[in-house]
């Protein structure tokens, strides 16, 4: 039985999802969604995320307002991420493509 998670894997990119009544935090939404494009324990690698954005400001920045011209993008390892508000955040994590 698939259990609904407000995540699915498309075109090769991991998208979620997330609100402030979360019992976690945005920046844990997005190592959740990280490790599963990556298909890896990020604890088990040396990632940092801190090396690439601050997750502070994030968390800072989609607090009170997910509002929807808010955007993001950053390249953290070898994944591209997105956020958007939405009405809560839109998270979404790809492969980054060498050209």
């Amino acid at each position: 039985m698939k259990q609904n998670t407000n995540e699915d894997k498309r075109d090769d990119a991991v998208r979620g999802t997330y609100t402030p009544d979360q019992d976690r935090t945005l920046t844990e939404a997005v190592l959740d969604a990280i490790e599963k494009c990556k298909g890896s324990d990020l604890l088990r690698t040396d990632f940092a995320l801190y090396e690439d954005i601050n997750p502070d400001a994030i968390n800072n920045l989609f607090r009170h307002d997910a509002n929807p011209r808010t955007r993001v993008a950053f390249m953290t390892d070898d994944v591209r991420v997105e956020l958007w508000g939405d009405g809560g955040v839109e998270i979404r994590v790809e492969n980054r493509t060498i050209e």
